[in-house]
């Protein structure tokens, strides 16, 4: 997926992170929040565990 800034957007305000991820490799899991670092809490994160 390609994301590109918006031009139209006053400075500042057009890059914006999509998602954040934490890596834990003891437990294999990697959980997906939908957002910047400041939507924790806000949003739910997605647990992903490799088999």
């Amino acid at each position: 997926m390609t994301c590109l800034p918006d031009p139209d957007m006053p400075l500042g305000r057009r890059w914006a992170s999509l998602a954040t991820i934490t890596l834990e490799p003891a437990t294999r899991t990697a959980r997906v929040l939908d957002g910047t670092p400041a939507d924790i809490g806000v949003h739910d994160r997605r647990v992903l565990t490799a088999g």
